[in-house]
């Protein structure tokens, strides 16, 4: 036999974390913490997506610029 308060502290874990893998993290928070994690989460994802894209410049500008530049053996022409 267990601690009664114990197992009603497990399911209601167990029920938070299958609520949260379901729904997504920060549903059980208050309606304001929900919405300022909620709102720090979108902010960090923009900031991935824009680091994101810049790295794919500069491996696209990197690209070219690799296309466009002479064979490192060759010599200059006079």
């Amino acid at each position: 036999m267990g601690n009664p308060a114990m197992d009603r502290r497990k399911k209601s874990e167990r029920r938070r974390k299958k609520y949260e893998q379901r729904l997504g993290p920060g549903v059980y928070l208050p309606k304001e913490e929900r919405e300022r994690f909620n709102a720090e989460v979108a902010r960090a994802k923009e900031a991935e997506k824009a680091e994101k894209a810049k790295r794919e410049a500069e491996r696209k500008a990197k690209k070219a610029e690799k296309k466009t530049a002479p064979p490192a053996g060759t010599p200059p022409k006079n």
